[in-house]
């Protein structure tokens, strides 16, 4: 009676148990045409990526990093090393592209949704959900000959060559260029703000203020912080706001799957006034 007993409580679990969700397969490191692999790849996870970038390590875990893979190439006397980092998501590789890009870089049209090179040493990437580094390790790699690898490794990559298409909700009009950025916790020193993209804005008066998007969780929905004002809208919009120091109020609006918010008006009425008069 107990062995029938426990196959039918394993056969219930079976019936009503929630299948897990799918993983993307382990990607493969592209190889570019003219060049060969040295050794085979080097992979390392969440656990021993401080191993290859120690000091870097944390900003790549707070974007929710998933595997780092690396390759070694060479090409008569030159080398390169190409670094692959699936971030998880197209957001999350944005954003740590974002926080590399160096302002100096020159832009590398057709490779990916985004590319710069610094001559002489180093190409940075994004496609979809990767985040690449093209380095030089030896040898004379021209501008050239590094923004065809590039090209090479993007177009091999799985994914999207566009962009996150979360970008279209920030605006061009008014956007400081350069500003454009992801935060995958406490953005504006908030707990509540999570995997917000931001940028600066400014209006004719000079006066800035910050724009973001994010999907909220439903623990935010549910308002399990005390700290938010909650209300719907006529609209059947929701509507969050509340205030905090040297930002002033920070108004959210919009739905289950997305709030825009604007953050460094004084009062709450005139930065909801803004959030209306964008298009949606």
């Amino acid at each position: 009676m107990r062995i029938v007993l426990n196959v039918l409580i394993l056969g219930l679990a079976l019936a009503f148990a929630v299948p897990a969700a799918a993983q993307p397969e382990p990607v493969q490191v592209p190889v570019p045409a003219g060049w060969t692999s040295v050794d085979e790849e080097y992979r390392f996870d969440r656990d021993s990526l401080w191993e290859y970038i120690n000091g870097a390590a944390d900003l790549f875990l707070s974007y929710g990093f998933r595997e780092l893979v690396v390759l070694d190439l060479e090409q008569g006397d030159s080398a390169l090393s190409v670094s692959v980092y699936d971030m998880g998501r197209p957001l999350d590789a944005y954003g740590v592209f974002e926080r590399e890009r160096p302002a100096d870089g020159d832009p590398l049209a057709g490779a990916g949704a985004l590319a710069v090179l610094q001559p002489p040493y180093r190409g940075l990437l994004l496609k979809d959900r990767f985040y690449v580094k093209v380095e030089v390790g030896g040898g004379d790699v021209s501008g050239d000959l590094l923004g065809r690898a590039m090209r090479d490794i993007a177009a091999e990559l799985p994914g999207s060559d566009d962009l996150p298409p979360q970008l279209k909700s920030l605006p061009e009009q008014g956007r400081v260029p350069g500003t454009v950025a992801f935060a995958g916790s406490d953005f504006l020193g908030l707990a509540d703000l999570r995997n917000c993209l931001h940028a600066t804005y400014k209006q004719a008066d000079e006066f800035e203020y910050r724009l973001f998007v994010m999907t909220p969780s439903k623990a935010f929905l549910n308002g399990k912080s005390s700290k938010w004002t909650s209300e719907i809208r006529p609209d059947g919009s929701l509507f969050f706001w509340r205030e905090i120091p040297y930002e002033g109020v920070v108004v959210l609006q919009g739905n289950e799957k997305q709030l825009l918010g604007v953050a460094g008006f004084a009062d709450r009425e005139t930065a909801a006034a803004l959030l209306e008069s964008l298009p949606r």
